[in-house]
């Protein structure tokens, strides 16, 4: 793996934690300790990332499109969301999109990034709900 690619990788690893982490009461308030008044930023960072990795054509990953279009909607959601009413607004309905990333469910504040690379690689809960 060339290092733009573990960048990118550590990029959308770590956006993926942070929404993890926002989606919950607890880790909406340890992100906000720890961020301060540059919450929002990071959430609006965290949905650049994911948004960059799915606005990429591939045919390598089944069901591509129609899993590219569910996240590039949750994404708009959580950006008028973040632009309505800030972090918090965005972490009430960060926890739809983190599933359907395949990212940890929200049992701790800050999920490490061991746990988001896991789950990535078991790929999408299916059936799920």
């Amino acid at each position: 793996m060339g290092e733009e690619t573990r960048q990118f990788a550590s990029r959308f690893t770590r956006a993926v934690d942070l929404l993890a982490g926002i989606s919950s009461e607890a880790g909406l308030a340890a992100a906000r300790r720890k961020r301060g008044a540059e919450l929002e930023a990071a959430v609006a960072d965290a949905l650049d990332a994911v948004a960059a990795l799915h606005e990429a054509e591939t045919s390598a990953v089944k069901d591509w499109a129609e899993r590219r279009a569910q996240v590039l909607a949750g994404v708009a959601g959580l950006r008028e969301a973040l632009a309505r009413g800030g972090a918090e607004a965005a972490g009430r309905g960060a926890g739809p999109l983190v599933a359907l990333l395949g990212g940890p469910p929200a049992l701790t504040p800050e999920p490490t990034g061991d746990a988001v690379r896991a789950a990535m690689k078991r790929g999408p809960r299916r059936g799920r709900r």
